[in-house]
């Protein structure tokens, strides 16, 4: 793991505490495989990639988040889950 991941990790792990202490996900944490975060929300959990758990977050806290907003989170999370589902395995 190089410097910048581990500077991404924190941040994303940051911004996982700041969402879970608003009420906004429910659980939060490394995910199994390296450069992937699990993200708890709406009570599924999500192991997206660091950047992309870093926008969802940022995304998730934005404080007059529109309804097109909250679309484009559901679509990004159902695409996610569609290309990990078609990929059939999770890279090593």
């Amino acid at each position: 793991m190089t410097i910048s991941t581990d500077h991404l990790r924190e941040e994303v792990h940051a911004l996982a505490e700041e969402a879970f202490h608003l009420h906004l996900i429910s659980g939060y944490g490394d995910g199994e495989y390296e450069g992937e975060y699990q993200i708890v929300y709406k009570g599924k959990p999500r192991h997206l990639p660091l950047e992309r758990a870093k926008a969802f977050l940022i995304d998730l806290m934005q404080p007059e988040m529109k309804s097109f907003n909250q679309f484009r989170l559901e679509l990004m999370l159902m695409m996610e889950s569609y290309r990990r589902r078609s990929n059939g395995s999770r890279p090593q």
